[in-house]
């Protein structure tokens, strides 16, 4: 064998480490932007929910465009969750391309079934408080349960956390009545997306420093 053939050396440790590195960048590629979901979702909580708090007690046309607006900006983030976990696993086979689709989806049956539950309660003959709170506590318990199924199937313990802190909010918001259910999801629940979201933002920056 040629002395210069380095076929089958073993590697370095810059090298190792090099290879290591690249693997990790690629799987982070893969997995869903935390900072991203959390800005994209802690906006909509606290625009649509703002709104509909601000909105109690004023005229009929008021209280319409902002319970119309409040649900655009809630269609608007389910859709750029599931486009971004579709894209962000595109050209990948395999087990993290199924699960960044069923991910994605999940976020539209999920609201799908919340809103269908609450035009079925509505329709049952419940008061408006009772369908406000209902779709309130339910849009929680939704968002809540796929960030802790996120923050399990990737391992991102600020994902699981701000799950649990979403349940633990909209569950008070029922306490709250309306229009205080309003104003605990806009400022505990969106609020708290936004800080998540400053904070992965500086720790994601600081890791790649």
């Amino acid at each position: 064998m040629d002395d210069d053939d380095t076929t089958g050396a073993p590697l370095g440790t810059e090298e190792a480490l090099a290879i290591i590195a690249d693997q990790r960048a690629a799987a982070a590629r893969t997995q869903p932007s935390a900072p991203l979901l959390f800005g994209v979702w802690g906006t909509a909580w606290v625009l649509g929910y703002g709104l509909l708090w601000l909105s109690v007690g004023e005229d009929e046309l008021w209280a319409a465009w902002a319970a119309v607006v409040a649900g655009l900006v809630i269609v608007a983030a389910m859709v750029v969750t599931a486009w971004h976990s579709v894209t962000r696993t595109h050209g990948i086979r395999g087990r993290s391309a199924q699960q960044g689709a069923m991910y994605g989806w999940g976020w539209f049956l999920g609201f799908l079934g919340q809103g269908v539950t609450v035009a079925a309660l509505a329709d049952a003959g419940a008061s408006r408080e009772v369908v406000g709170l209902a779709a309130n506590a339910i849009a929680s318990l939704v968002v809540g349960l796929l960030y802790i199924a996120g923050g399990l199937m990737w391992r991102a313990t600020a994902m699981y956390a701000l799950g649990a802190w979403i349940l633990l909010a909209g569950a008070a918001s029922a306490f709250a009545g309306i229009p205080g259910s309003y104003a605990v999801l806009a400022l505990a629940g969106g609020g708290g997306m936004l800080v998540a979201a400053l904070v992965t933002r500086v720790r994601d920056g600081r890791s790649r420093a």
